[in-house]
């Protein structure tokens, strides 16, 4: 359910203490969404803590998709001309707290302009194109053994970022530009170090009736003056067909780093992707997924294979079963949620293959 604030209509204080007043003029909105989404996990051959390699159970998070809870809105200006913005919050349903390190409105936080003719210029914190067009091209469709697992930067953020979106036809571009796209872990931007925290992504996306067919570039600079030359470079290049009840899923991915202190959780490498999604009935659908990286810093590969299955309750109520078995080589640390991902439950032990489950519930409003 959508709630929708209307002409003067006036509202004060949302979460957390912080007060919000709206008054909303003719042809303007704001609406209040979100996601709720908890279950078990499981998982074997695990690492944490140090020195096991035993079997886990917890209570997850997001394992379909992940908590948040946000407002979105938008102003008639006239002339085809809107202001927009959007203030979205992570949260862990498991223990209630914020994610995206803490941030408040750590998802996104951005205003902006949008125009019917030229297009949408937004600021703020924003998703990077490879998470705007990456839930088209994920087999899994962003549960977190999918796309997330395999590189965090397809749910990547940037801070003090300035971005673009238009559509032109069948095509839509996106571009943006971070003056320091990291303010939690380094204080960026730095004066008279232009270079530092610097990122730069581009992107775009052909659709066609059932055909969708994307790429997208990424670049990020080191967070220190010391890597600030260096930097994490990003090609992917993927797409997706529609046949009937099924969507096919295709792509490659290539990751480039020279930044010392992010090897370990971006080790550079190239993954090659594909999988079916089918719609068995209205209420269920399934998925099938393969993803295969092949690392070059330590001459290792993996192989993550999943599976997943939605059946809906009603529009807004999901029970979900997320399956994935990831083999590793002999010097690969590969889990179902990712490389060098500090999760309790499915930190892989180096060389083990990994069997991990998630069952549970998700709702939407």
């Amino acid at each position: 359910m959508k709630s929708q604030i209307s002409t003067r209509s006036f509202k004060a204080f949302f979460a957390f203490g912080i007060g919000f007043c709206c008054t909303a003029h003719a042809q303007s909105s704001v609406t209040l969404y979100g996601i709720v989404d908890s279950g078990v996990t499981f998982a074997n051959h695990s690492a944490v803590p140090p020195g096991s390699s035993g079997t886990q159970f917890a209570l997850g998070t997001g394992s379909r998709q992940n908590s948040r809870w946000g407002f979105t809105g938008k102003e008639d200006l006239g002339n085809g001309l809107h202001a927009i913005f959007t203030l979205e919050s992570g949260m862990a349903m498991n223990t209630g707290a914020l994610q995206q390190g803490g941030r408040l409105f750590g998802r996104q936080a951005f205003v902006g302009l949008e125009s019917s003719s030229y297009g949408a210029l937004m600021f703020g914190r924003q998703q990077v194109p490879m998470y705007r067009y990456g839930l088209a091209l994920d087999p899994l469709n962003y549960s977190s053994f999918g796309f997330s697992a395999q590189d965090a930067q397809f749910v990547g953020r940037a801070d003090n970022a300035v971005s673009y979106l238009g559509h032109y036809g069948p095509f839509e571009l996106n571009a943006l530009y971070s003056f320091g796209y990291e303010s939690v872990a380094a204080s960026v931007p730095v004066p008279g170090a232009f270079r530092v925290g610097k990122q730069f992504d581009f992107g775009g996306r052909y659709v066609q009736g059932p055909l969708n067919l994307t790429f997208t570039y990424e670049q990020r600079q080191g967070l220190a003056v010391a890597s600030a030359d260096n930097s994490e470079r990003r090609y992917l290049l993927g797409g997706s067909y529609k046949i009937e009840k099924a969507t096919l899923y295709g792509g490659y991915e290539l990751l480039l780093n020279d930044i010392n202190t992010t090897l370990v959780a971006s080790p550079p490498q190239y993954m090659v992707f594909g999988g079916v999604r089918y719609l068995v009935t209205p209420a269920l659908d399934v998925a099938a997924a393969t993803y295969y990286h092949s690392y070059r810093n330590v001459s290792a590969h993996a192989l993550s294979t999943g599976l997943n299955a939605d059946y809906w309750l009603s529009k807004r109520t999901a029970l979900y079963t997320n399956v994935t078995y990831v083999i590793n080589s002999s010097k690969a640390a590969m889990s179902a949620t990712g490389w060098g991902t500090p999760i309790a439950v499915t930190t892989a032990a180096t060389g083990a293959n990994q069997l991990a489950i998630a069952v549970g519930v998700m709702h939407k409003f």
